[in-house]
């Protein structure tokens, strides 16, 4: 029997095969996956493929804030049980490990995949940030308080 789905350490170069599917239109320049932070991070396979990676990383050692990041393939929905148990299962793993009490996130306002996530994760919107992303899209700021 084929293994259909895996999870492993997150790489930059699962990124960079996820983006190249045209996602974000400049990614290799406007997004640099090499500065990905890899500490708590990891990817999601399909078929040996990557589909789907993301981490998260604290901001604020001292009050216990962290930012989240996830990267999904394009058209992704075929794949949603599968990335919606482990994302959330991973995320709140590590957020019970760590004690997070802020998780945040920037999320492109036109990815409407990645917002109804966070906000099925729990996050809320707390504003649109104009012009914010390195492509000159407005993104928008969602949070979960824990």
């Amino acid at each position: 029997m084929t293994v259909k789905y895996t999870i492993e350490k997150f790489q930059p170069q699962h990124a960079n095969y996820i983006l190249s599917f045209g996602e974000v239109e400049n990614f290799k320049i406007d997004y640099n996956t090499q500065d990905l932070p890899t500490q708590d991070a990891w990817t999601g396979f399909y078929l040996g493929q990557p589909i789907v990676c993301g981490g998260i990383h604290p901001l604020w050692v001292t009050n216990n804030v962290a930012e989240v990041w996830v990267i999904m393939q394009r058209n992704a929905n075929k794949h949603k049980l599968f990335m919606l148990k482990n994302i959330k299962k991973y995320l709140e793993d590590i957020i019970n490990e760590k004690n997070y009490q802020r998780i945040q996130a920037s999320i492109r306002a036109d990815f409407k995949d990645g917002i109804r996530f966070a906000e099925w994760f729990g996050m809320e919107s707390e504003g649109l940030m104009r012009k914010y992303g390195p492509d000159g899209k407005d993104y928008l700021r969602l949070a979960r308080i824990i």
